[in-house]
């Protein structure tokens, strides 16, 4: 009877290492510091900074580097979360900063969207790989390289231009124009397309009249321009005359003026529409 327990026992611990040896390995735990969410509107970004307003009406702002991970778009109004490391600290990295939802469609006022919204403006060489965005405004500072851009809400954008931006002709301080950039929206984006819009509005009081035509001589108080009837007018200019800067023989500049149409008129304005 005795011997029969002991195969008993030694049955049963046989059965039991069987089974151990049938069941997977389990996965061995990963040590990771927890991440923290905070949801908020993008109430301002820059190159590497976003600031979150929360329901309570607290902000809280993040670093953007390099390792953080974007999805979505950053544009001013859209809901969004930011992930990081540890206890939040003003200007602590985010690990990840995702989009919630987008701000209402905009594209009947021609302001700011997405050209994948329904009846938006679209650019003249629409992307297929990335997402373009787009924002219109007034342009406050023009230069070779960037141009400020005054949008409808009193936020002024700095748009930077490069080799492979394509800019329409007429771009200068005063006019409407469109910007279409790809990414986030913020001082410092690339424009792929800068779109002429419409002429900056007259100054009220005396009407103003305007003038387009080509220079065909030009000095420090005045030039000479050329208009499309085959007369050559003289434009002069005195400490009032508002003149964008790069204008020599040959450029296409377009002159306001009081008054009628004179052989001589006094420029309140001389904007460079093209150099040859």
């Amino acid at each position: 009877m005795f011997v029969l327990a002991l195969v008993l026992v030694f049955a049963l611990t046989a059965c039991g290492d069987s089974n151990n040896n049938d069941t997977p390995d389990e996965p061995e735990a990963t040590v990771d510091e927890s991440l923290t969410t905070i949801t908020g509107v993008l109430i301002d970004a820059s190159m590497h900074v976003i600031t979150l307003q929360a329901p309570n009406g607290t902000t809280y702002t993040f670093a953007i580097d390099d390792d953080t991970e974007i999805i979505g778009s950053e544009v001013l109004g859209n809901t969004m979360s930011a992930s990081f490391v540890g206890e939040y600290t003003s200007g602590v990295v985010a690990v990840a900063v995702m989009t919630i939802s987008e701000i209402p469609d905009t594209s009947a006022s021609g302001g700011k969207g997405s050209t994948g919204a329904a009846g938006a403006p679209q650019p003249k060489e629409p992307s297929p790989e990335d997402r373009i965005w787009y924002l219109t405004g007034t342009v406050t500072d023009v230069s070779m390289n960037q141009l400020q851009l005054l949008y409808e809400d009193g936020t002024t954008y700095t748009v930077l231009k490069d080799d492979n931006t394509q800019s329409d002709s007429g771009i200068v301080v005063g006019c409407v124009a469109r910007v279409f950039h790809k990414g986030s929206l913020r001082n410092g984006m690339v424009a792929t397309e800068i779109h002429f819009i419409a002429d900056s509005p007259p100054p009220q009081g005396d009407p103003i009249f305007f003038l387009t035509g080509t220079v065909t001589d030009a000095t420090m108080n005045e030039l000479q321009l050329l208009y499309e009837d085959g007369n050559t007018y003289t434009i002069l200019k005195d400490d009032d005359t508002r003149t964008d800067s790069g204008i020599e023989v040959g450029s296409v500049v377009r002159v306001f003026h009081k008054g009628g149409l004179q052989p001589q008129m006094l420029a309140t304005e001389i904007r460079l529409i093209s150099n040859p």
